[in-house]
């Protein structure tokens, strides 16, 4: 019996965890700040940064660490966590992380959430700020027949008085996202 639960515990701790496996609830309730874990937001500059916590920060207090997940990819292109970690606590961008037992997109800023302090809009320039030019942020509704319908915009470079055009002077991607 004792091998069994031996073996049981060895599988469970030899598994793959996602970030969603993880109560955050439990080790905040420790008192470790955020950076103790994830410790590379205080530089990350980019999106593709890793930032999720190392085995050896695991291994600081357990014995055995967990293989943990990369990241899911997100549609962000630039996000530079190292200006943002400083200047807010991270509770304001990752609401009710303190609390979950399991991580969820819920935890996750929404773009409402980054338009509160980044709401100067210039439509599309400021959309590549944040996101990649590749990315096609248009709605559905304006897929290719739209577009050659609708002259003065380009795939991934629409003019912002064609857009203008239907939806007014003071459209905002705010009004959506």
């Amino acid at each position: 019996m004792a091998h069994h639960l031996q073996g049981l515990a060895l599988l469970v701790l030899g598994t793959t965890l996602s970030a969603a496996d993880f109560s955050h609830r439990a080790h905040l309730a420790l008192k470790l700040e955020c950076t103790t874990c994830h410790a590379t937001v205080e530089k990350s500059s980019r999106v593709e940064d890793n930032n999720l916590p190392r085995p050896e920060v695991c291994f600081e207090c357990h014995e055995a660490a967990p293989t943990i997940k990369q990241p899911r990819e997100i549609a962000l292109a630039h996000f530079p966590h190292d200006k943002h970690v400083g200047a807010i606590p991270c509770l304001t961008c990752h609401k009710g992380i303190n609390t979950a037992e399991v991580t969820s997109k819920a935890n996750f800023p929404a773009m409402a959430q980054c338009m509160t302090c980044h709401n100067q809009v210039d439509i599309p320039d400021s959309c590549y700020f944040c996101h990649a030019k590749t990315m096609h942020l248009e709605p559905a509704t304006h897929g290719d027949l739209w577009v050659d319908a609708h002259s003065r915009v380009r795939r991934g470079a629409a003019e912002k008085q064609s857009c203008q055009m239907c939806h007014g002077r003071n459209f905002h991607c705010a009004g959506c996202h």
